[in-house]
């Protein structure tokens, strides 16, 4: 989920006159009071899997400046390729995850850029149907990202979360872009690039 990441308000503004992408200006596009949610089409380096289709969502709440809250959860499912998925071909399964974390935020070069450093847990789970491939994990993350506004109706979001387990390490980058469509509403497109999986989202975003 999208991830894959991973939102305050920066004191950015745009200049009096600036366009705007269809819409009034409302509350800043790097903002730490958000709702999310998100299609994410999962697809496994593991060739005995296919892709899964998965929603979630997160909600991120500003504390004191520069501080946030940020929680999510998402819920997938996707099927067994031709081969054989822990000892059975075609096992269909089910994965979940939950996060918690929190993260601090800076504005950089003129308040266009800003710098964002989160750090939090995340609960694993992963079944599969007349299969041995199961599992239930949590692991640690942090997650050091850059939200890059050029215009006040579009944000370029890139970060790399880094997870660690009791039985795995991972890194995953993520990529976003979001267009502001309505003063507090933006739709988002993006993709993950992880040591065992890659990704392919669509989002919708709510600003207050």
């Amino acid at each position: 989920m999208s991830s894959y990441a991973p939102q305050g308000v920066s004191n950015y503004s745009a200049a009096p006159g600036a366009a705007t992408y269809g819409a009034k200006p409302g509350p800043e596009m790097v903002n730490f009071n958000n709702l999310e949610v998100f299609y994410r089409y999962v697809d496994p380096k593991q060739k005995d899997l296919d892709g899964a289709h998965t929603i979630g969502g997160a909600l991120t709440v500003a504390l004191f400046n520069p501080l946030y809250l940020k929680i999510g959860a998402s819920w997938g499912s996707g099927a067994g390729g031709t081969g054989n998925v822990g000892g059975a071909a075609n096992a269909n399964y089910d994965f979940a995850s939950i996060q918690a974390g929190a993260g601090f935020h800076t504005p950089l070069i003129h308040n266009k850029l800003t710098f964002v450093a989160e750090a939090g847990i995340n609960y694993t789970s992963l079944r599969a149907t007349n299969s041995a491939l199961s599992f239930s994990d949590g692991s640690i993350y942090i997650r050091p990202a850059l939200r890059f506004t050029p215009l006040d109706w579009l944000e370029v979001q890139g970060g790399v979360t880094v997870s660690s387990a009791d039985k795995y390490d991972s890194k995953v980058l993520d990529l976003s872009t979001y267009f502001r469509v309505l003063p507090m509403f933006d739709i988002g497109i993006g993709a993950d690039f992880g040591d065992t999986t890659r990704a392919f989202r669509t989002a919708l975003r709510l600003r207050w």
